[in-house]
């Protein structure tokens, strides 16, 4: 089994990643997959990652044909819409990698394609995006974890295949002996580390130098590690605080609501608000903070701009 066709579904900071380790990649066709005027935009402007500009192979996923392996890098709002892809680009032995934060993206493409295909992953990067394109300190990235909730002689050889590919590129990566856990912790460490920076408006600083952005973080954690443990998955009791990090480091939901982009919150202390429901649990830090940070996108969104109000007022009057 050799890997040799590559689509990449989602060219934001986790895809510019994959972009910059694949660039060099020997004997590998590396073709992102976009539709529309994401296609366009793409095919005409490329993307620049760390100050470069790539170019890059768009096609739509009728054009692109069967692929050996593909990333599924979009943010969790338009997962549905990279699934919908799939089927386009699935070959007999294909394999998908679903490298979304959340814990159900990896079930929802196996629904889709079917679970002999999906290997289930984790990645691993401090990146930020502005205007001028995806920055990422390559010395920094941890990298792409992947591997088989159960590993058996009929599927080893697709953990094999990853191996081999991944050893020819700039990629970070390693195979997991336990890629359930690996995912959850990522979850655990996300919810602790964005969420509460997000709401309060503050950089990494707040968990090495606030007592009160150290107990929250200590609190979410709590909830998820209790919600993990009834689907049968144990984490650490205390808290992981991102390692390396610099104090003045922001995390994705708060780039995006600094931004003004909507955040992955329905994904993160949603799907805990929905587990949490199913088995019972009390999740109240998680609930708070779903809420804080919906208020905080429908702030950004001008739901209670006064000049909107005054506006939409005299349109009534009148």
């Amino acid at each position: 089994m050799k890997i040799q066709k590559i689509a990449l579904i989602g060219a934001g900071a986790v895809g510019a990643y994959l972009i910059w380790s694949f660039e060099s990649a020997a004997e590998v066709i590396f073709t992102v997959v976009a539709e529309g005027a994401r296609k366009e935009r793409l095919e005409r402007d490329g993307i620049k990652i760390n100050g470069d500009l790539y170019s890059l192979q768009v096609q739509e996923p009728n054009q692109a044909g069967h692929q050996d392996l593909i990333f599924i890098a979009t943010k969790y709002s338009a997962l549905d819409e990279a699934i919908a892809m799939l089927p386009h680009l699935m070959g007999p032995d294909t394999l998908v990698l679903s490298l979304l934060n959340g814990v159900d993206s990896e079930s929802r493409a196996a629904q889709a394609v079917g679970p002999e295909h999906v290997v289930h992953s984790v990645i691993r990067i401090a990146s930020y995006r502005t205007q001028a394109g995806v920055y990422f300190d390559p010395d920094r990235v941890i990298g792409l974890s992947f591997g088989l909730p159960k590993v058996g002689p009929d599927n080893h050889q697709k953990l094999e295949a990853l191996s081999a590919l991944f050893a020819g590129t700039r990629l970070r990566w390693n195979q997991s002996d336990d890629i359930l856990t690996d995912i959850w912790v990522k979850f655990a460490s996300n919810i602790a580390n964005n969420l509460p920076q997000a709401i309060i408006g503050a950089p990494a600083g707040l968990y090495s130098k606030s007592e009160h952005g150290l107990f929250l973080a200590q609190r979410l954690w709590s909830e998820v590690a209790a919600v993990a443990d009834a689907q049968g998955i144990h984490l650490e009791k205390n808290v992981l605080i991102f390692p390396g990090q610099s104090a003045l480091d922001k995390y994705s939901t708060l780039q995006d609501l600094e931004a003004g982009r909507h955040t992955e919150i329905d994904m993160f202390a949603g799907h805990v608000l929905d587990l949490a429901e199913k088995t019972g649990i009390a999740v109240p830090y998680c609930e708070y903070t779903y809420h804080a940070i919906k208020a905080l996108e429908e702030k950004n969104d001008g739901l209670f701009d006064e000049k909107k109000d005054k506006t939409e007022k005299i349109k009534k009057d009148v």
